[in-house]
């Protein structure tokens, strides 16, 4: 079965992913798997006990908020550590491991924009490789300004007296 993946990162934008990626996953009939990201200091200690690091409060909040979220759309959310030296390359390697097709994912902020526009593109072009789309929920340089709008149509009922 497909597993679309979700980087867990700050609330807002993760609860964003997972809101699209459940959407996506109950049209598709996958799962959805939250990826904790957890970084290391020495390339060493990937995949050793001296790297993990237990969940923040915060962290524990946010996931039984994003549970709850998957539950409302009626889809399986895993949970799942993975220890990275390298944020681009363990993103990857999360993805081929889960064979998700679909990854929402971004990296940190760069002091040199165009570094992390480089980056980006970089991780996205490995990910497609893999067949594996990336989503990073980021406005494109290249792209017009909209607004999101609703169209209501009005009623065709006879009005009540």
């Amino acid at each position: 079965m497909n597993t679309i993946m979700v980087q867990l990162r700050d609330r807002q934008w993760t609860l964003q992913a997972l809101h699209l990626a459940c959407a996506m996953a109950r049209n598709q009939q996958s799962d959805v798997t939250l990826v904790r990201m957890v970084p290391v200091q020495h390339m060493t200690w990937v995949g050793t006990d001296l790297a993990n690091v237990p969940m923040s409060s915060n962290e524990h909040q946010l996931v039984d908020e994003l549970v709850a979220t998957a539950e409302d759309y009626s889809v399986r959310l895993c949970v799942q550590n993975m220890q990275y030296f390298t944020l681009a390359e363990a993103l990857v390697e999360a993805a081929a491991s889960l064979e998700s097709k679909t990854v929402f994912a971004t990296l940190p902020t760069a002091t040199l924009p165009y570094w992390r526009r480089f980056q980006l593109w970089n991780l996205q072009r490995q990910l497609n490789r893999g067949n594996c789309e990336l989503y990073t929920l980021e406005q494109s340089a290249t792209s017009v300004a909209q607004t999101p709008s609703v169209m209501i149509q009005p009623s065709k009922r006879p009005a009540r007296s």
